[in-house]
């Protein structure tokens, strides 16, 4: 379960642009670091620190971005969660829409095609122990992998309302509600913030029905960087801060 947690806060922190035709600007390139904290009770300690990059790049012949993350877990933690998780996403830089999407595990991968000439978004899943399978869903722009999904909300401006999702993880397929909360002046003292919530309408993205509520935080400039993000678990709650931006 620590491991799709995790995976969940990766797809959060990764920056790209999925709204309208427009590069993005200077202010998203670069490396960003994280530190990812749980807390329960008097228990409060740093699980695992995440790097996430955002570079041009190519994919199938096509200028695309490409966002890498690669979160190291802390040596106290590495017996539960296991090894680093890595994960790549590339978007096109012509239309700034999701190419494809990819994370490795030891148990095998989970992979995200998506196709605009068939308007669908392809899902493959290689799973040792939950088994292999194969899915497509119609691409309306708001089913995507985690990745894609909080990528398009760093630089989407029109949030007059909130927004129905589908968002993939491994073989499943959860509805949610995405909302903008406003400005939020108290949570980062002496920064300006904006807050985003993500609402899932079903069971949460854990595998015990948990984390059925993300809030995350951005700056309102046009770089628009994650400052943070929480999650409620069914013991505790996971935060992510950021602490160095290069």
């Amino acid at each position: 379960m620590m491991k799709k947690i995790l995976l969940a806060f990766a797809a959060m922190l990764l920056s790209a642009a999925l709204c309208g035709a427009r590069k993005l600007p200077s202010e998203a390139m670069g490396t960003l670091t994280y530190d990812v904290r749980y807390t329960w009770g008097i228990i409060d300690a740093k699980v695992a620190t995440a790097t996430f990059s955002l570079e041009p790049s190519r994919w199938q012949e096509q200028s695309a971005y490409h966002f890498f993350t690669k979160i190291t877990t802390s040596s106290i933690f590495r017996l539960f969660i296991g090894a680093d998780i890595t994960a790549d996403l590339y978007i096109a830089q012509s239309d700034l829409q999701p190419l494809y999407f990819l994370n490795p595990t030891p148990r095998g991968k989970f992979e995200v095609r998506y196709d605009p000439d068939d308007k669908k978004v392809n899902v493959t899943v290689l799973d040792s122990k939950k088994g292999d399978a194969q899915k497509s869903y119609p691409q309306d722009n708001h089913t995507m992998d985690l990745l894609a999904l909080l990528s398009f909300v760093r630089f989407q401006d029109n949030f007059d309302k909130p927004i129905p999702v589908t968002v993939l993880m491994g073989q499943d397929a959860s509805p949610a509600v995405l909302t903008y909360q406003g400005k939020d002046k108290e949570k980062f003292p002496g920064m300006e913030a904006e807050r985003f919530q993500l609402r899932f309408t079903g069971r949460g993205i854990m595998e015990n029905g948990s984390g059925k509520e993300l809030r995350f935080w951005r700056t309102p400039d046009r770089g628009h960087q994650i400052l943070g993000l929480e999650a409620d678990l069914s013991q505790g709650f996971m935060s992510v801060r950021m602490q160095e931006a290069q």
